[in-house]
């Protein structure tokens, strides 16, 4: 039996709420650290592990940050794992593998930050890291550059040793470690190229200017030590977590960056959890309750209790444009590092659960899209976890897909453009922009007539369609279990609300489509004989929702994502 506890114990002050925690599951035998422990250091001073720098070598690491930064969109986060407290799979999550990583980078994403622990591993005395551990995390960033990935690596919480002595009476003892840390780290990983960032901490727990200093220090010790090992780490982009990787704490008290010898080569990073209620709360608590519907239209009339009252598409409009004036139209970009909404599949169950999840999909779409709009890279949160209330995406145990609902609006945020991006050929996931569930031949029909629905995504043939080439700007869509049949109004219908189902390829009018980009990288559907819209009736977030055909209105259920396969 698996204990769930909370990984991050949230700050009561409201404030807080945009930046709190992750489940993790951990063994029944294990005490896990709260986040929000201290610990106390007494050393300031540790042997130094720069015992070979090289000379300064920028092949392969020629990029800017700003030139890096447009080199990968979509990232995605190895959570509960290499920071795990007793060991990499403590928490619940198997040991990663190239497997695991093949299947993330086919998943969509081109960016893995690796959230990791070196304080457990480290002599206590001398902060000597032990060869084994910078081995094993050396390999792991080595399965993310095989597949091409670009790599975040960071000192996650790591016991709280900085990450919560933000302080003066403690600022000599952690730049201390600080250094003697990142030693070590960069000289491991020195014989990366570019497609490796170091990142100098996680989340610091910083909200004044007293502690912003002492945090400034932190991340000057960061970028001193990388450099000082020389080679590729002479040029190798770096990032920087801002006041509490809090995006109002950085926009207020992060007005200065460190002093890095390379021109051009600092990232910030901040998280984003709002409305924490929804993101992340699991239990009702003395300064908020859990809220399990997020968004305009997905707000329940029946559990109003629970949908949120704050933190809506507003507030990502109004946070994102302060990280691009502050920081990314000054050429230096905006990671975000962390965002993500847990899924409550055995808190809820029936229309409940559907609304929540259909709810869960736009909040990580919608995260996703205005984030890329604003210039910030996003990184989902993924904990791995197999239980309730976790942000898992990818399953560890099988290096398959977990959650495809949540998968398809994760990678189809990308899809920021406003021209078309279908390539005649290629074989998409159609998803329903309203329900997130995938366009589909209802019980893997066959036969003439047989209907079309929507379902949640199981990555059949019957929810796979190739975009073919019909002439005259027109497409046929072909569901790859029937390849000699295709997507058609029945009966040549012209009427709102007629029939959408799979019939033999003639040619006509009514089985071929256009394809028409409306916003966000959505697209209108529109029957090339009635010049009506594919639509889901009645706005159904169910499976088996009935497909037709109606006017366009520029509803969501109107609007279709093409995820590629």
């Amino acid at each position: 039996m698996k204990k769930t506890l909370s990984y991050f114990l949230c700050i009561l002050a409201i404030p807080a709420l945009t930046r709190c925690t992750k489940q993790q599951t951990v063994s029944p035998d294990v005490k896990p650290l709260a986040k929000t422990s201290t610990k106390k250091l007494t050393a300031t001073s540790y042997p130094s592990y720069n015992i070979s720098p090289l000379a300064p070598d920028q092949t392969g690491v020629a990029s800017t940050a700003t030139q890096l930064a447009a080199k990968f969109q979509l990232g995605w986060n190895i959570g509960n794992t290499l920071e795990a407290i007793g060991g990499e799979t403590n928490w619940g999550n198997p040991t990663v593998t190239q497997a695991l990583i093949d299947q993330v980078k086919r998943s969509g994403f081109t960016a893995v930050r690796i959230p990791c622990s070196w304080d457990q591993y480290a002599n206590q005395t001398t902060a000597q890291i032990q060869q084994t551990w910078l081995d094993r995390v050396k390999q792991v960033v080595q399965y993310c550059v095989n597949d091409g990935l670009y790599v975040i690596l960071n000192v996650h919480w790591d016991g709280g040793w900085l990450e919560n002595n933000c302080t003066t009476s403690a600022q000599a003892a952690v730049n201390a470690k600080q250094k003697a840390f990142w030693e070590q780290i960069a000289t491991q990983m020195r014989g990366f190229d570019e497609h490796v960032i170091f990142a100098s901490a996680n989340e610091p727990n910083v909200s004044d200017a007293t502690g912003m200093g002492v945090l400034l220090s932190y991340h000057q010790t960061f970028v001193n030590a990388v450099r000082s090992t020389g080679g590729h780490n002479s040029y190798r982009v770096l990032l920087i977590q801002g006041p509490s990787t809090n995006i109002d704490n950085s926009n207020t008290l992060m007005n200065t960056l460190p002093t890095d010898p390379a021109a051009n080569r600092l990232m910030v990073e901040v998280h984003y959890y709002t409305p924490f209620n929804f993101a992340g709360l699991t239990s009702d608590v003395s300064w908020g309750t859990m809220a399990y519907y997020w968004g305009n239209g997905y707000h329940s009339t029946t559990d109003a209790s629970r949908n949120a009252t704050s933190g809506d598409e507003s507030d990502a409009t109004t946070e994102f444009p302060k990280m691009k004036t502050k920081f990314i139209d000054k050429g230096i970009p905006v990671i975000l590092g962390e965002y993500g909404a847990i899924r409550r599949f055995q808190t809820l169950s029936g229309d409940a659960l559907t609304l929540h999840q259909a709810g869960r999909a736009y909040y990580i779409n919608y995260v996703t899209h205005q984030a890329l709009k604003y210039g910030l890279l996003p990184f989902y949160f993924d904990d791995g976890s197999q239980g309730n209330n976790a942000f898992r995406l990818i399953n560890r145990q099988t290096n398959g897909v977990a959650d495809q609902q949540g998968l398809a609006a994760t990678v189809q945020g990308l899809q920021n453009g406003t021209s078309s991006t279908i390539q005649v050929g290629q074989v998409y996931q159609i998803y329903n922009r309203n329900s997130f569930k995938a366009l589909e031949i209802a019980g893997w029909g066959t036969a003439n007539q047989a209907p079309a629905g929507q379902w949640e995504y199981l990555a059949g043939a019957n929810q796979q369609f190739k975009i073919e080439d019909a002439g005259g700007g027109y497409y046929r869509l072909t569901p790859m279990h029937a390849t000699g049949k295709c997507l058609e109004m029945y009966g040549f219908g012209t009427a709102n609300g007629g029939q959408v189902d799979l019939w033999d390829y003639n040619g006509g009018p009514n089985q071929k489509w256009s394809i028409q980009i409306t916003d966000n990288g959505y697209y209108k559907i529109t029957n090339a004989n009635s010049g009506k819209v594919l639509d889901v009736a009645a706005s159904s977030l169910n499976n088996g929702g009935a497909l037709e055909q109606w006017t366009y209105s520029g509803s969501r259920n109107q609007q279709w994502g093409f995820v590629k396969i």
